[in-house]
C-alpha cells in the first residue's frame, strides 16, 4: 500500500451519500494535504492520523463511520513506518 492508495480510498468515501458531513470535511482536507508536495511526508502523515483520529473518536459518530476511519488510519500508520 502506498499513499496513493489512501488517498484514492479516501476519495471513494467522499462520495459515500451516508457518510457524515463532518468526516468528509476532514477527509477531503487530509486528501488535499497528503496530495501536496510541499513538506516532509512523515509528517504529513503524522498530522493526517491526528486529524481522523479527532473525528474518530467524537462518540455521536455511527459505528460505520469509524470503522472506516480506523482503517484509513491503520493504511496511514503502515506508510509511516516505511
Amino acid at each position: 500500500m502506498d499513499i496513493d492508495d489512501v488517498i484514492k480510498e479516501i476519495d471513494e468515501i467522499l462520495q459515500d451519500y451516508s457518510m457524515p458531513k463532518r468526516v468528509k470535511t476532514v477527509l477531503k482536507h487530509v486528501s488535499e494535504e497528503l496530495k501536496k508536495d510541499t513538506s516532509d511526508r512523515a509528517v504529513k502523515i503524522t498530522t493526517a492520523i491526528y486529524e481522523i483520529e479527532e473525528v474518530a473518536n467524537d462518540i455521536n459518530l455511527p459505528m460505520h463511520a469509524k470503522t472506516t476511519l480506523w482503517d484509513i488510519i491503520s493504511g496511514l500508520e503502515a506508510l509511516k513506518e516505511e
